[in-house]
C-alpha cells in the first residue's frame, strides 16, 4: 500500500516579526521589545505543521551537540508524505524558506524559484499584553502561482509520478487564499474531477466574491468568524446572523442563543452550497464542527493561562486536522486533537517556530 500524501498548495513568506507592549497610536513612535525574522506563509506553515504532527518523533529535536533521552512514545503514526507546492523569489529569503521546508521533512520539489522576483513577506506585529497579532502581506512570488504555472504533477502523490494512476493521487489537498484566487478555483475544480478531497482554509478572507462552484463537493472547510461572515454574505442573499460580541479574550461561553444560531446557520449555509464538513474556529472559545451527516458539536478551547503569541494557532490547527483525517480519524476526534495542538502553539513566540511536534501534543483520540 503506497504511503498517503498530503499536498499543500499555497504561500511561502518570510516573516518580519516585531513584539511590542502595545500598538502605537497614529503618529506615535514606540520602542519595540524585540524583532526577529522567520519562515512563514500560511501554505508553508501548514505544510510544516502537517510534517511535524505526522512525525513519529516524540519531542522537538534537540539542538546540535546536546543529548537527551527519548520520551516513551505511542505506536508510530501512519507514515504520511507532505508535499509543498508554491513559489519563492530568487533572493536570500527564498533559499532560507526552501531549507526550512526540507529541514522539517517536507518535499519541496513542487516549489518554484521565480527569477527577478522577490519572495513574499509578512510584517507581523505582536501585542505582548494579549499575544494577539496583526499582519501585513506583500505577496511577491506568491502572485506567480497561477493555473498556467502549476504542473499537473501536483495531482500525483510524488514529484515524478503520473496523475493518470489512481494510486498516485494525494490523499488530501490543502489550500488557503494567499495565492491568486483563480489558482485556488482551478485546483479545487481539477481535484474534484480526479476525486481528490480538498481542505480549504479561506484565509485571509477574500476581498472579491468567491465563486459558488468552489464549495460544491468541497470535503473540508475550516474558517473563523470573520471569514464566515465575509464568505457567507458574498455567496448568499440570506447570510447567517451576525456573531455575538466577544470582547473578552478568555470568554468560552458559546451556550447563549445568539451564538448557537450563528454557528448552526453558518454550517447550514455552507452545507447547502455543497461542503461536506464545516469547521468554525472561535479563537479562545473553541471550535464548532458540523458534517453533512448531521453530526455536530462544540469543542472548548484548551485552557491556556500564559498565551504568548497566537500567530501559529490557525495554521497548526489546520495541519493537525489534515493529518488526523488522513490517518482515518473521525471529524470529532480530529477537531479535538487539532485544538490541543493549537493550544500548545500559543505558548510560544513566532509562526513556524511555535508549531509543535507530535510528541508534544499526544496521540489522536487520547482525551478527546
Amino acid at each position: 500500500m503506497p504511503t498517503p500524501t498530503i499536498t499543500v498548495i499555497g504561500s511561502l513568506n518570510t516573516d518580519l516579526i516585531t513584539r511590542t507592549p502595545r500598538l502605537p497610536l497614529p503618529g506615535e513612535t514606540l520602542s519595540a521589545t524585540s524583532f526577529s525574522t522567520g519562515c512563514g506563509g500560511k501554505g508553508c506553515n501548514q505544510a510544516v505543521a502537517c510534517a511535524r504532527l505526522s512525525s513519529s518523533s516524540s519531542s522537538r529535536p534537540s539542538p546540535p551537540g546536546s543529548s537527551s533521552v527519548p520520551a516513551p512514545s505511542a505506536p508510530p503514526p501512519l507514515p504520511i508524505t507532505i508535499r509543498m507546492v508554491g513559489a519563492v523569489g530568487d533572493d536570500e529569503f527564498g533559499g532560507t524558506l526552501l531549507q526550512g521546508l526540507k529541514r522539517n521533512g517536507v518535499d519541496a520539489s513542487g516549489v518554484s524559484v521565480v527569477s527577478r522576483q522577490r519572495t513574499g513577506v509578512a510584517v507581523i506585529v505582536v501585542e505582548e499584553a494579549t499575544g494577539e497579532n496583526r499582519i501585513l502581506l506583500s505577496e511577491g512570488a506568491n502572485g506567480c502561482v497561477t493555473p498556467a504555472s502549476l504542473q499537473q504533477a501536483w495531482l500525483s502523490s510524488s514529484s515524478s509520478g503520473s496523475e493518470d494512476q489512481d494510486e498516485n493521487k494525494p490523499a488530501l489537498v490543502v489550500l488557503q487564499l494567499e495565492i491568486p484566487l483563480s489558482t485556488v478555483v482551478h485546483v479545487v475544480q481539477r481535484a474534484r474531477q480526479r476525486g481528490v478531497p480538498v481542505l480549504l482554509n479561506p484565509a485571509p478572507a477574500p476581498a472579491q466574491e468567491m465563486q459558488r462552484e468552489v464549495y460544491a463537493g468541497l470535503e473540508h472547510l475550516i474558517l473563523n468568524e470573520t471569514e464566515a461572515r465575509t464568505l457567507s454574505s458574498s455567496s448568499s442573499s440570506s447570510p447567517p446572523p451576525s456573531s455575538p460580541p466577544h470582547d473578552d479574550h478568555n470568554r468560552t461561553d458559546t451556550n447563549n442563543d445568539d451564538a448557537t444560531a450563528f454557528m448552526s446557520a453558518t454550517a447550514t449555509h455552507f452545507h447547502t452550497l455543497g461542503v461536506a464538513t464545516v469547521i468554525l474556529t472561535l479563537g479562545a472559545r473553541g471550535v464548532f464542527f458540523s458534517t453533512e451527516a448531521a453530526d455536530s458539536g462544540f469543542v472548548p478551547a484548551e485552557k491556556v493561562d500564559d498565551v504568548v503569541d497566537t500567530t501559529a494557532a490557525g495554521d497548526t490547527f489546520v495541519g493537525a486536522y489534515a493529518v488526523a483525517v488522513t490517518e482515518g480519524w473521525g471529524v470529532r476526534e480530529a477537531v479535538g486533537w487539532a485544538n490541543r495542538a493549537a493550544g500548545v502553539s500559543v505558548r510560544r513566540e513566532g509562526a513556524m517556530e511555535a508549531i509543535p511536534w507530535r510528541g508534544e501534543v499526544g496521540e489522536v483520540g487520547v482525551g478527546e
